[in-house]
Parts: structure tokens; sequence; C-alpha cells
């Protein structure tokens, strides 16, 4: 959040994951962390998230927003309008 490149982020714990990984099943508690930005911030966000999560291949999982809504929060700072819904505030 201090680098202003998410509105929002949110965290969904603990939930249990089952996956491939290095030719086996593994199966671990994992911590599901939803963010929200705009299209443009989208790669410095990945980015971002790459450089500082603990896994060599975190994984990463772009949504468009399903009502067309665009958040309005990159040039105020971080602040959204009053006509924002966040329901819709997933990557362009």
């Amino acid at each position: 959040m201090a680098r202003r490149l998410a509105a929002c982020a949110q965290v969904v714990a603990p939930i249990s994951s089952t996956y491939w990984w290095a030719g086996e099943v593994q199966q671990a508690e994992e911590w599901l962390l939803l963010m929200k930005t705009t299209a443009d911030r989208f790669e410095d966000l990945a980015a971002c998230v790459r450089e500082l999560h603990s896994y060599e291949v975190p994984e990463i999982v772009r949504f468009r927003s399903c009502r067309g809504h665009r958040t309005t929060w990159s040039g105020s700072g971080g602040r959204r309008s009053q006509s924002e819904t966040s329901s819709a505030d997933v990557a362009e």
C-alpha cells in the first residue's frame, strides 16, 4: 500500500490449498491477497508482488471489471470518489 500501486487490499486467510509443485501434489495453508488497481498500474503491482512474495512463483491472477466502472483514485493519491463501488474496482 505504501507504493500506492493498489487502491485496496484484502487478505482472506487462512485457506487450504492443494496444488502440483516440483512433480508432486502439495498441501499448504496459505493466505489469499486481493488487490484492486487500474490497468496502467497492474504490471507494476504484479512486479511488486513477485519482488516481495516468499514463493519462487507466486500465483497472480488478473480479473477485469465486469461492470465497466473505472477507478479514479490514481490521480487522487489513492482516495476514491463517492461514486465508485468497490465490487467493480478490479483491474480494468
